[in-house]
């Protein structure tokens, strides 16, 4: 899908001229950037922009407004509020995303591994860039292209076919790409009416909040690894050495479609399992499975590839949600952590955690809490 040639960034912030600097770095990233104080943003630069970055703190008492409590937005996230408003009356797209050095104090006890797009689903945002790591040029670049790229989807004289976000999401021609259609269905995305009435923004959230942070058709490297029965370190190892038939292989299954730098490395869960099986297929059919794969694998790297200890490896989290490890399934337990979308792959803890941390043995699943209470009785 072409790019862009230059995506529009209008910035609002009480203080233009502190922006210079970042504004050319942006410019210098091939993007156009227009910085508005709150007052003098005005319909044709909300129709223009492709992202909306919003600053979290405003000296208000600098700025014109009503008195009025009603009209005077509290912070930057209230203001974002009232643009998105606008966007959805113009019939217009943009990501709007929040820039703020305070996500810490806004998040609050929220999950830390997911707190970007927990906090920026609760304010009615695509995204949140936090001031010092992931506010930089690149990754507006990137949110950019992505709402641009909805255009001939979802805009006024979209025509171009969707199929399951196919084109936007750059899923590879392979024999494994309608699996991952499929997958993608699964996880009943904003695609038909919704997506309609949204402009396509509805999508874009979706992506961002529900399919980046969680495992569902897009997994992590540990969970690419587990899918393989290899340790992340091997895993690690096999992708960097790119001149090996079973790195070349692996990386056709990468993830390499928009909003791709926003989170670590994806991969396409249907590509790995299609690669699991095609070697399984030509292995040894007399082996055990793990056996087959190690063979398999060493035959493809050119050396020997260690596999996992495990008849059924499952990737475990802590209470913040973060992949911690992996382990056996029977020595787990299944868990219920809030806001866990339904259609990701199922969490877990180790037992013993879930009986010695409490915050994690808060979260676990109603059918394995017997598991957990039993212990020590």
């Amino acid at each position: 899908m072409k790019r862009p040639a230059n995506p529009v960034v209008l910035v609002i912030d009480d203080e233009p001229e502190v922006q210079q600097g970042f504004s050319a770095v942006m410019g210098m990233e091939g993007l156009k950037v227009v910085v508005r104080r709150p007052h003098e943003v005005t319909a044709s630069d909300l129709k223009e922009a492709h992202v909306i970055a919003v600053d979290y703190v405003f000296e208000w008492a600098t700025l014109p407004h009503p008195q009025e409590l009603s009209y005077w937005p509290a912070d930057g996230l209230a203001l974002a509020g009232v643009v998105s408003r606008h966007l959805t009356r113009l019939r217009t797209r943009a990501s709007v995303v929040l820039r703020t050095g305070a996500v810490s104090e806004l998040a609050g006890d929220l999950p830390r591994q997911v707190r970007v797009p927990l906090l920026a689903a609760q304010s009615g945002l695509d995204w949140i860039l936090e001031k010092g790591t992931t506010d930089n040029a690149e990754n507006i670049r990137e949110l950019a292209d992505a709402s641009a790229a909805l255009e001939p989807f979802f805009g006024s004289e979209g025509s171009l076919t969707w199929n399951e976000g196919c084109d936007w999401l750059r899923l590879p021609t392979s024999d494994w790409q309608e699996a991952a259609l499929a997958e993608i269905q699964v996880c009943r995305p904003p695609e038909h009416v919704v997506a309609s009435y949204t402009s396509g923004s509805a999508w874009l959230r979706w992506f961002t909040q529900r399919i980046l942070p969680f495992p569902a058709f897009l997994v992590s490297d540990l969970r690419a690894a587990t899918l393989l029965h290899v340790s992340l370190t091997q895993f690690r190892a096999i992708t960097q050495s790119k001149d090996t038939e079973l790195s070349r292989r692996l990386q056709g299954c990468a993830y390499n479609g928009h909003l791709a730098g926003l989170v670590e490395p994806r991969w396409w869960r249907a590509g790995l399992e299609h690669l699991v099986d095609e070697l399984l297929i030509e292995a040894d059919p007399s082996l055990p499975v793990p056996d087959a794969l190690a063979s398999r694998y060493a035959a493809l790297h050119g050396g020997p590839v260690q596999v996992l200890p495990y008849e059924r490896p499952v990737v475990t989290i802590d209470a913040d949600y973060k992949e911690d490890g992996v382990a056996e399934f029977e020595e787990c337990v299944r868990l219920a952590p809030d806001a866990w979308p339904v259609f990701a792959d199922e969490p877990y803890a180790l037992r013993g955690d879930a009986v010695d941390l409490p915050e994690l043995g808060a979260m676990v699943s109603r059918g394995d809490r017997g598991r957990v209470n039993s212990v020590g009785m």
